[in-house]
């Protein structure tokens, strides 16, 4: 995924956000944060393979969660806080976020090749959604007022921070169950071997 693609759709939400919610401090503070996610795009080689599954969520997936504020009456990440707002920000996440995530994310790709690819991407989107839920339950209880234009910035910050949360949970998972429970699975279907304890792949 080319860096200029990660910033592209970052430059879109804040462009979004403005024209929907004015407000400078909010645009100066997503901007400082965008060149921090743009810096580490143009590095993501050398870190850990989940970071491109965080990239394309903050990016792609903070756009989807925008977009349909373009066809709603309003922000979608805070239609009245309401059920079909929620769903509305949730199918655009995944519809703009999925697809790249199964074609240019290098853990979903290397995840593919060992044979569970879809299991991989369906517990990271499981996270994600987790945590979306969470923040988006945080915003419905609180007592911030509705006409305030800051709170579109504030819930899709928070919205943002509950889905990227939630995904490093569900990286959790992954790496310290799912695929040490496969790979025992996959030395147990071999001929005359012998189980072998889940400690023995805590660090792979």
């Amino acid at each position: 995924m080319s860096p200029r693609w990660i910033i592209g759709a970052g430059l879109l939400q804040l462009a979004i956000l403005y024209v929907h919610s004015p407000w400078p401090a909010a645009m100066g503070v997503g901007v400082g944060a965008l060149l921090i996610l743009g810096m580490v795009s143009v590095t993501r080689l050398r870190w850990d393979s989940h970071l491109d599954m965080i990239l394309i969520m903050a990016s792609f997936g903070g756009l989807g969660m925008i977009l349909p504020t373009l066809l709603l009456p309003g922000p979608a990440c805070h239609l009245q806080q309401s059920t079909s707002g929620f769903l509305a920000m949730t199918a655009g996440m995944l519809l703009l976020s999925a697809p790249l995530s199964w074609h240019s994310a290098r853990c979903i790709i290397e995840a593919r090749r060992e044979g569970y690819g879809g299991l991989a991407l369906a517990v990271d989107l499981a996270g994600m959604q987790a945590g979306m839920m969470l923040g988006h339950l945080s915003m419905t209880v609180s007592r911030w007022p509705v006409g305030d234009p800051r709170l579109v910035w504030i819930h899709h910050s928070l919205m943002l921070v509950s889905m990227l949360l939630g995904m490093l949970a569900s990286m959790a998972v992954l790496r310290w169950y799912v695929k040490p429970n496969l790979l025992l699975a996959e030395v147990g279907r071999q001929p005359g071997a012998r189980k072998l304890p889940i400690a023995l792949y805590r660090g792979l």
